[in-house]
């Protein structure tokens, strides 16, 4: 039952120089994918063939060692795209969380090569990608897990639309799957090469299926229509700025929360205000500010600015404010219409624990939409952008253009607002949506249904950006069955081991 292609140790001359050689790989194959990570360099390309050192290496060694030869490759992996982690958390318990998160992606190696070795051949080739996805969904979807940042292998394609049409049927788990057959694929073809001196075909079909993929992903990228629209972004970096954090009475490690004094919401609004006039001559439809919590959301000295403000740019502006109920604080994106009203809020559902100790609840899961003469808008805050469930209700309830106000600064880090940014690309190309984003550091975007940047700002400078971007009509596989692939890579994996536990031994 195992795979025909397995070199094993004891076939090479010098047991020690094949472990130097296979530490060396793993070593190799962290560098590349994390290279190829949104976090530091951003070479996606890299993604595509960065595993392989480490799947060949494995080659030359026995199962149970497979995690410890992969585990220079998490870590160094780990490590490049989770550079943010000290800044956030401090350089010891940073450094621990980058380990714990480098042990986690050894043990998606090992698991994959347990699975490759117990399919039969041709199947053997789908062993790491089906292990890789399965788990990486079942981390993310977790009660626990689910809330902890780690980079999922697809994110390294997030500036290549091509290979991100995939996203509108499977989902992350099917792009991940992707990217780790075509890892695959290539490290069982050198093998073979290596020890048999002929092609493995299933990893030749593989690497077709592959690129027919990518093809059929570039030639679905609708060309941007006639009836396109602005929206227009501000990066206020008001976090950064001591003068406006000085207007707070609150705690330095307190004022991020929400502008706890006239003066300062004031201020913030002063900002944004003139950044939002700096655009006006491109006639912006819609203006997204960042996720700052400036004022209250019924407070009628800065709502009346706001309303002024939009009908004074004749457009939908989105603010992010402070709305205290009955039942609670929550932190809200507010949407002021071209006459100066109010037309929609929506509180923020996937609120943060620093939030959430601060006094902030979790909002309702309420996913009205707003309707415009550009499309119907979907409004929602930040992380809400992270858990693919919230703007997927938020397209099936009809939103066709999603809004949101974000903060991702945390102490200036530069590393951490591309790993969030990229989750963004990821919900507009899964549901089809055009999406606008405001940002307190920056990144700023406008993205079109398809997964295309049009607008993006620079990370720690106060700035505005404009975008052109559309609504298509579109409903795709994964806004209608959501986390079907995943699941179905849960349940490949699960009866893949079994079928070896109860028949592969006989």
């Amino acid at each position: 039952m195992a795979p025909s292609v397995n070199v094993r140790a004891t076939a090479t001359p010098a047991a020690g120089r094949v472990w130097s050689f296979s530490l060396t790989l793993s070593l190799l194959s962290g560098m590349l994918i994390g290279a190829s990570m949104p976090t530091i360099l951003d070479w996606g390309l890299l993604g595509w063939i960065g595993g392989a050192p480490l799947l060949i290496a494995l080659h030359t060694q026995p199962l149970p060692r497979h995690f410890v030869i992969a585990l220079p490759f998490g870590i160094i992996w780990s490590a490049m795209a989770h550079l943010w982690y000290p800044a956030m958390f401090g350089l010891v318990l940073g450094i621990v969380l980058i380990i714990a998160v480098g042990c986690f992606y050894a043990g998606l190696v090992q698991a994959g090569t347990a699975l490759q070795e117990r399919l039969p051949e041709p199947l053997s080739v789908l062993g790491a990608p089906i292990a890789w996805s399965a788990l990486e969904f079942l981390r993310f979807i977790a009660p626990i897990t689910g809330d902890w940042w780690i980079e999922l292998l697809a994110k390294s394609q997030w500036r290549f639309p091509p290979a991100l049409q995939i996203l509108t049927l499977t989902g992350f788990p099917g792009l991940s799957f992707l990217v780790m057959l075509v890892n695959s694929a290539i490290a069982l073809l050198i093998v073979a090469a290596w020890q048999r001196r002929q092609a493995h075909m299933p990893a030749v079909v593989s690497l077709i299926v592959a690129a027919a993929i990518i093809v059929w992903g570039a030639l679905i990228i609708s060309p941007a229509p006639d009836h396109r629209f602005r929206i227009a972004a501000t990066v206020d970096l008001t976090n950064q700025d001591r003068f406006i954090q000085a207007l707070s009475r609150l705690p330095v490690e307190q004022e991020g929360y929400y502008a706890d004094t006239p003066e300062m919401s004031q201020a913030i609004f002063d900002v944004n205000a003139a950044l939002t006039r700096s655009v006006a001559a491109l006639r912006p439809a819609f203006i997204v500010w960042p996720e700052n919590e400036f004022a209250s959301a019924d407070d009628p000295v800065f709502t009346a600015q706001v309303g002024d403000l939009a009908r004074e740019m004749n457009a939908y502006l989105v603010a992010d404010m402070v709305w205290r109920t009955s039942d609670g604080m929550y932190d809200a994106a507010i949407m002021f219409g071209p006459d100066g009203a109010e037309v929609g809020r929506r509180a923020k559902i996937n609120v943060t624990n620093g939030e959430k100790e601060f006094g902030f609840l979790p909002g309702p899961r309420d996913f009205s939409v707003v309707e415009t003469p550009y499309g119907q808008v979907g409004l929602g805050v930040c992380w809400d952008r992270h858990l693919p469930w919230i703007v997927r209700e938020l397209v099936r309830a009809g939103a066709q253009i999603v809004l949101m106000p974000v903060d991702d600064d945390f102490s200036s880090n530069r590393w951490f607002p591309p790993a969030h940014a990229s989750d963004t690309v990821f919900r507009a190309v899964e549901n089809r949506v055009a999406f606008g984003l405001g940002a307190t550091s920056g990144i700023a975007m406008v993205i079109d249904p398809y997964g295309r940047i049009t607008a993006e700002s620079d990370i720690n400078r106060r700035d505005v950006v404009t975008g052109e971007t559309f609504v298509v009509s579109e409903r795709t596989l994964s806004t209608r069955f959501g986390d079907w692939f995943g699941w179905l890579a849960v349940l490949a994996m699960g009866s893949g081991f079994m079928a070896y536990r109860w028949y592969g031994r006989r």
